[in-house]
């Protein structure tokens, strides 16, 4: 155990990698690492200080943190803003935060763009550049609510719509 409370194969959320698991510690130049390998196809290993860790990765949510994160989805409202730039760069500075509330609000609009038609829909119309940066953070957060609520992947969208519902 070290101090801040991470292990050798804790599965974590990095902030900006998503799911990931602690593979190693390493020493250099005198400072303490975690060597964290991000579980997606093309997962590179992340060196983490070990005393900013707490800052660079976190813990998966539990069940119960889960359900509160679903009610506070539920309050989430349409938002999508029609100036391209201005979108792009708030997208980029909450899917940059690593604050799960960021993360859930994009995932949020995702559903929203979905839910009025997608690119069939004249309401708005969005880049691929923004439907990438959707795209990454709701796959981010699928990936720690699969773990979450012990759901198979291919089933967790639709599980969590229907939570969404029932909360």
């Amino acid at each position: 155990m070290y101090m801040s409370g991470f292990n050798v194969n804790d599965e974590v959320i990095h902030c900006r990698e998503g799911l990931a698991t602690i593979i190693g510690s390493k020493e250099m130049n005198g400072k303490s690492y975690f060597l964290v390998h991000a579980n997606r196809a093309s997962g590179e290993t992340c060196y983490v200080p070990v005393d900013s860790a707490n800052s660079i990765i976190r813990e998966i949510m539990d069940e119960k943190e889960a359900d509160k994160l679903l009610r506070f989805i539920k309050t989430i409202d349409k938002d999508f803003n029609t100036n391209t730039k201005q979108r792009r760069d708030a997208y980029k500075k909450r899917l940059s935060s690593g604050d799960v509330k960021d993360i859930a609000y994009l995932y949020r609009q995702l559903y929203f763009y979905h839910s009025i038609g997608g690119e069939n829909n004249d309401e708005i119309k969005l880049g691929p550049v923004d439907l990438d940066m959707l795209n990454y953070a709701s796959n981010m957060l699928l990936d720690e609510l699969t773990i979450s609520y012990k759901q198979p992947r291919e089933k967790i969208a639709h599980f969590v719509e229907q939570r969404i519902e029932q909360l």
